[in-house]
């Protein structure tokens, strides 16, 4: 029921582009990056293949999108491949959801104009641009997972870039949100979004300033780069110490760094700091915590 309910908001939501045209070229457009800069496609784009996401930050299949576009942004910015997020139909602060997310890709701001010249119909809507302006890929209304989007994606990409293609992912981190999870929305998804800063911050602070010197005696896992590996690590200790079902549970995750310090964290379940915690120094790797509150819960 809470599935088909949401599914009813999206066509509301998007019902005034509903009818439109999908067009088999990318409009061109003049946008807005946070700060001001002025970005315009076609010609920005040089000539070379573009991926534009259009999203609102309240979304959760664009939440779910959003990290696998960020590695295609990554993984091709060496071939030239420009990747732009386009915010519409916006309710919140998209740059906030961003930062929260740990996500990097270039944002462009008030993207609403575009709903129609691009036949924009349900969230997110994502394209695959060939060089002279050609609509290759589009992503489908029910893909099975954003795995699948992400594959296509880049199988689209490697055939438009021939020579330079890039090598497929061997395998892909699994979604983090338990509504893709499960096959369904629920409570798990929405939490990560309906945390504000002005709670998680103060938390995160206290918690690496109770560390003990010595951590668990586990291996180092070497430098971690961004909010994701510290997730990916959190995951792998977690599997092992306390088993994939507990992990599945109190998904979705959520990671923040401070102090030089990533602090992994799960967030279903009774909120941040309940369930599964784990701390890495982000510039050797040493791991500086490994925990399951929950037994301490049950204790008390």
């Amino acid at each position: 029921m809470k599935s088909r309910l949401f599914a009813l908001l999206l066509l509301a939501v998007f019902g005034a582009a509903a009818h439109a045209t999908e067009p088999t070229h990318a409009p061109g457009w003049t946008l807005k990056t946070p700060d001001g800069q002025t970005v315009t496609y076609p010609d920005d784009a040089g000539g070379a293949p573009s991926v534009l996401l259009f999203w609102p930050s309240w979304c959760p299949f664009s939440r779910a999108l959003q990290p696998y576009v960020q590695d295609i942004w990554r993984d091709y910015a060496g071939a030239g491949v420009k990747v732009w997020t386009i915010n519409i139909r916006e309710r919140g602060d998209p740059v906030a959801a961003m930062r929260e997310r740990d996500l990097h890709f270039p944002l462009l701001l008030n993207g609403d104009a575009l709903m129609q010249p691009y036949g924009i119909s349900r969230s997110p809507w994502f394209v695959v641009v060939a060089g002279d302006g050609r609509i290759v890929y589009t992503r489908p209304a029910a893909p099975p997972s954003p795995i699948d989007v992400a594959k296509d994606a880049r199988i689209a990409l490697n055939a438009l870039l021939g020579d330079r293609a890039v090598a497929l992912p061997e395998t892909y981190p699994a979604p983090y949100d338990l509504h893709l999870r499960d096959g369904k929305q629920g409570r798990g998804a929405e939490a990560p979004d309906a945390l504000p800063p002005s709670e998680w911050l103060p938390w995160v602070e206290r918690y690496i300033n109770a560390l003990p010197a010595d951590g668990p005696d586990r291996p180092a896992v070497g430098t971690v780069t961004d909010g994701r590996s510290a997730i990916g690590h959190a995951r792998e200790a977690w599997n092992a110490e306390y088993g994939s079902d507990a992990v599945r549970t109190l998904a979705p995750f959520r990671s923040f760094m401070r102090k030089g310090v990533w602090v992994a964290v799960t967030v279903g379940g009774d909120g941040l700091g309940a369930g599964l915690l784990y701390a890495v120094d982000r510039d050797d790797g040493r791991v500086r915590a490994l925990e399951d509150r929950r037994k301490q819960r049950a204790s008390q």
